[in-house]
């Protein structure tokens, strides 16, 4: 049977950065590891990153693997037969909760596929967490913060994410709230750009029971519904075709201003997330509410790309509360600035 290990949580906690680490590591192993992700829609960065790390993937597209379990079940035994994988990382997309009664407690019960369920760690960035735990005011919507609390409510193991960009005091308080929130909960505090910690969260799901809640959390689904409905997906694929250093320093400050374009539009941001292939250079670039830095996050573009050349593949993935016509029309319009220019050609591909 295959180890099948759900990470959830909300959109830009870290999941797929962690997911894509544990899953070298175990290869280092010799162990076959292969992953399955899940996004509303079909030119996803995240699994095109993490097949650029020659790790196994498939993914569930249009909708969440709670409202798709058969098409869950179908990828699962797809993988199963071409990779063969010992150990299997599902992510659910981050606006998806209730995964105990739609997803873990249908295979466990009625073992659909070749995979049995063995843990599922809910992921939640440290800053967006110490300000629900302090209850201070948060930038999303009622309805929408809804799902955040359910998914932290039916987590077998919170993992409180991104530590790094906390202060030690403010680390420290985190930690406290944390266990006094969920004293029944396994919580741990995690930056998963440390491999060190990201090994141990993978010791801990792999050899710990009682990550695996099974209860069923009481949702209303009305309420989960208008939460869900809240949100606006878009994404694109488009060829950039230009003189190498042009489109280097046009790339650049696209990621950079457009989060500031969608905010001023008052645009509630879950997460932003860009890759970028040219030839053999792909760089996957991640924007969060939390973290409108997205600058210093293309400053190391300069100095890695040699191998960039006279061609981009740029893949967008936005997910924001609001309207759609509003992030349509700023991402179009920031396409136009940065791209419709003299010396570049762009192509969007469908």
């Amino acid at each position: 049977m295959i180890e099948l290990h759900l990470v959830g949580g909300f959109l830009g906690s870290g999941k797929t950065t962690a997911i894509a680490s544990a899953a070298r590591m175990l290869v280092s192993q010799g162990k076959k590891v292969a992953i399955i992700t899940n996004e509303q829609g079909r030119h996803l960065v995240d699994t095109n990153f993490i097949r650029s790390e020659n790790l196994p993937a498939l993914d569930v597209t249009e909708g969440c693997i709670c409202c798709q379990l058969d098409d869950f079940a179908d990828r699962i035994e797809e993988i199963s037969r071409k990779f063969n994988p010992e150990i299997l990382f599902a992510e659910s997309v981050g606006s998806c909760t209730d995964l105990v009664a739609t997803v873990i407690n249908p295979l466990l019960d009625f073992r659909k596929t070749a995979a049995v369920p063995a843990s599922l760690s809910v992921f939640a960035d440290s800053r967006l967490f110490l300000r629900w735990l302090r209850d201070q005011e948060m930038p999303f919507s009622e309805q929408v913060m809804y799902i955040y609390e359910k998914q932290l409510e039916e987590a077998g193991l919170v993992v409180i994410n991104k530590v790094d960009l906390l202060t030690e005091e403010d680390e420290e308080e985190v930690r406290s709230l944390a266990i006094k929130k969920f004293p029944q909960k396994q919580i741990r505090l995690q930056n998963s750009l440390d491999e060190t910690q990201v090994g141990d969260w993978l010791d801990q799901i792999r050899s710990e029971t009682g990550l695996l809640t099974g209860e069923s959390l009481e949702i209303d689904y009305d309420l989960y519904a208008d939460g869900e409905g809240r949100f606006t997906w878009l994404e694109k694929e488009i060829l950039l075709f230009a003189d190498r250093q042009l489109l280097i320093d046009q790339i650049s400050d696209f990621v950079e201003k457009l989060p500031g374009k969608l905010q001023g539009k008052e645009l509630k941001i879950a997460h932003i997330k860009f890759l970028l292939n040219s030839n053999q250079y792909i760089k996957k670039i991640s924007v969060t509410g939390e973290e409108l830095q997205s600058g210093k996050l293309m400053g190391k573009l300069e100095a890695e790309n040699s191998s960039i050349d006279d061609q981009v593949n740029l893949l967008i993935n936005i997910m924001v509360e609001g309207a759609s016509l509003e992030v349509e029309s700023a991402v179009n319009e920031m396409l136009t600035v940065y791209f419709g220019i003299p010396g570049i050609k762009l192509e969007e591909l469908s």
